[in-house]
């Protein structure tokens, strides 16, 4: 049995299928959803099931991280963290006299 056009719902023929994005198509029904431009198999652009050219193909963003309280202390930390010297405190280094143990050791 011959399956269905993705874009029209008419049967399509095995001379006219294009199989693409798990869909069958006519050759003329497979076009970019915003602009209409006839696809083939070397020029579409697959997103979401559905066939974009490549000036219309959508471009994926960035999602935007809430302000959580957990986040906030990360960033923080972060940032303490890549300051120069942030990772060594002098007040915190004991010195031990040579050959009395292994030499400079933190609190």
């Amino acid at each position: 049995m011959n399956p269905p056009c993705a874009r029209c719902g008419k049967i399509v023929y095995p001379t006219e299928k294009v199989s693409c994005l798990d869909k069958n198509w006519h050759k003329g029904c497979f076009h970019c959803e915003v602009c209409k431009m006839t696809l083939n198999m070397k020029n579409y652009k697959g997103y979401d099931k559905k066939p974009y050219c490549n000036a219309h193909y959508p471009k994926t963003s960035f999602t935007i991280v809430t302000d959580t309280p957990e986040n906030l202390r990360l960033r923080q930390q972060s940032e303490l963290q890549s300051q120069p010297g942030a990772g060594f405190r002098s007040q915190h280094l004991v010195l031990f006299p040579r050959g009395s143990g292994s030499g400079a050791t933190t609190c």
